[in-house]
């Protein structure tokens, strides 16, 4: 995926492909990805290595079948997507194998299915107050989920929050099940411990800081803050 995040200095005129890669061949891509907004993240299916999903610039999602070409089959319409760029999509491993979801600065988590884009199938407002009011929403940065606990997942925000969810909750209230806070500015990247799924990794804000799901109060390990002036 590419995308120039810095949206004032981009210009109107810039390139906003996106391209698939043989690792064999660098000198060409296989296949080139026309999105209508550049594209912030993109997902091979696990189930369909033909089928990938696209979250792009302007909140708008996308996916595309390698086999039919650079345009994309379907997307979400813009009245329904994120207001922000949507910085993560995530296959779940689902039994059609056509399900994802995507998180974004606006606030919002939303679930997807391929075969119906034109509106989420559920949505989650990261209100931590659990008022679930859009007001009080911490934008998402970055969005986690492991398999092996497929009802539970991750958010990492612009705050330096880890928001901690469970999607099968009863209300929407009870899916924010805790959060861990630590970082002063954004998380950039959020990894469970696939050995040991209780912990996890957090980076943001010079610093990079191990988590145990029992421990709230504090990271157990992390590395020396180094201030920028």
């Amino acid at each position: 995926a590419y995308c120039n995040l810095d949206f004032q200095r981009s210009e109107s005129d810039s390139c906003i492909d996106s391209y698939v890669w043989d690792i064999e061949n660098p000198n060409k891509p296989e296949l080139t990805l026309k999105p209508v907004s550049p594209l912030v993240c993109i997902e091979y299916n696990p189930k369909d290595s033909h089928i990938l999903m696209g979250s792009q610039y302007n909140g708008q999602l996308a996916f595309w079948d390698t086999r039919k070409g650079s345009q994309p089959m379907d997307m979400t319409p813009i009245e329904h997507s994120h207001r922000d760029p949507a910085f993560k999509v995530i296959w779940l491993s689902s039994k059609t194998g056509t399900e994802c979801f995507s998180a974004a600065t606006d606030g919002r988590v939303l679930w997807w299915d391929i075969r119906k884009m034109g509106e989420p199938t559920e949505t989650l407002l990261l209100d931590l107050t659990r008022k679930n009011d859009l007001g009080n929403v911490q934008g998402a940065s970055v969005l986690e989920w492991e398999s092996t606990i497929p009802t539970k997942f991750m958010v990492g925000t612009e705050y330096g929050t880890v928001v901690s969810c469970n999607r099968k909750a009863k209300t929407a209230q009870d899916k924010i099940v805790g959060t861990y806070s630590g970082h002063l500015g954004p998380i950039y990247a959020l990894q469970r411990n696939p050995f040991y799924t209780k912990n996890f990794l957090t980076v943001g804000d010079w610093t990079a800081r191990i988590w145990s799901e029992d421990i709230r109060e504090s990271a157990i390990m992390w590395t020396k803050y180094h201030s920028v002036s």
